[in-house]
């Protein structure tokens, strides 16, 4: 620690007989100790959430361009990290207590990453979901126990809706809703964890690109990285048909309609924050499907349609400056959506 401020204290003051060695590797150290994991557990499974590897894309391209691949958490997408913060977070702050029933609505990945968390830290656990859901999602929710509720695909103001069943159930059986949607801990697990762990993975960063659905997972790492290093452009991809991208320029909505499970939204939720995101790109289902296809019949990179809608926009950022040092965050891979990419 002392020599560390020391470095500091000569570094500000122009000191020149520190070289440029000492000084990268004085820089590397202090990331290393701001990526710390938040959360340290002895789970052997929960454990393996997080610290998931980023890795080069394998087309030539005019800049630099990585992947997170978090298909390498538990259940195969970066959902578990937010399920897991949240419960932990919940029970810290005394919002979840031992004996409480834990309720969730998703649409997608949230639901097996918190009926995971749920299993290993020993609570209840109810899912709802809408009957468009994949089965291979359905299915981690199932193998670890969970309770389902599965909804009819109706409009957001119906009684039936997955996240109005999801709070009526919460407030009927006395359970705790997590609500990922509006929750603030959703982008705020990202800002403590995945945020600073792809700041401890990089040594040059111009881009992060993701794909927004509840916005949370952009917003944190958003947050974190445009602390560290403002020049980076924090870029969302939306679907073409959706509002998420129109509620970030005042557009005027559209009706939402897309194929691709997890992308885009009817509009802007709490869990978006705008204030650390610079642009927002929209892309249509069939160049995100075309792009999934051609990322793994190429180049051995299976990812999820959302990611590969991210891959198109961040293929597009690498491919026109060679000062471009990409990093995609892709949060499923493709092995959810086999019925989609081998039709």
């Amino acid at each position: 620690m002392e020599q560390d401020n020391q470095l500091d204290d000569i570094d500000q003051a122009g000191g020149c007989i520190i070289t440029a060695e000492a000084m990268q590797e004085h820089r590397d150290k202090k990331r290393r100790k701001q990526s710390m994991p938040p959360y340290n557990l002895e789970d052997p499974i929960l454990s393996r959430i997080g610290d998931t590897p980023l890795v080069e894309y394998p087309e030539p391209l005019a800049g630099d361009l990585r992947i997170k691949l978090e298909k390498e958490n538990p259940t195969g997408s970066m959902k578990d990290r937010i399920a897991l913060g949240m419960i932990l977070e919940m029970m810290k702050s005394g919002e979840l207590s031992d004996e409480d029933l834990v309720v969730e609505a998703s649409s997608g990945n949230t639901a097996g990453g918190v009926a995971l968390a749920a299993n290993r830290l020993g609570f209840d656990s109810i899912i709802t979901t809408p009957e468009s859901t994949s089965s291979q999602k359905i299915g981690y929710v199932e193998s670890f126990g969970a309770e389902l509720v599965t909804c009819p695909d109706v409009d957001s103001d119906d009684e039936d809706h997955y996240r109005n069943r999801a709070r009526t159930i919460a407030d009927e059986r006395d359970g705790v809703f997590l609500n990922q949607y509006q929750n603030q801990l959703n982008p705020e697990v990202h800002e403590k964890w995945t945020g600073p762990e792809i700041w401890e993975q990089t040594d040059e960063l111009t881009h992060i690109v993701c794909p927004m659905g509840t916005g949370g997972t952009l917003s944190g790492i958003g947050k974190y990285i445009k602390k560290q290093d403002s020049s980076v452009e924090i870029v969302g991809v939306d679907a073409e048909k959706s509002n998420i991208s129109s509620a970030f320029y005042g557009d005027v909505p559209v009706e939402y309609s897309t194929q691709i499970e997890g992308l885009g939204k009817n509009g802007e939720t709490p869990t978006m924050w705008f204030d650390y995101i610079d642009r927002v790109e929209s892309v249509d289902d069939e160049t995100a499907i075309t792009h999934a296809r051609t990322a793994a019949t190429e180049y051995g990179v299976l990812i999820g349609t959302s990611s590969s809608a991210a891959l198109k926009v961040a293929r597009d950022i690498a491919r026109k400056s060679e000062e471009s040092s990409v990093v995609l965050v892709a949060c499923d891979g493709g092995e959810q959506y086999f019925d989609i990419l081998s039709d």
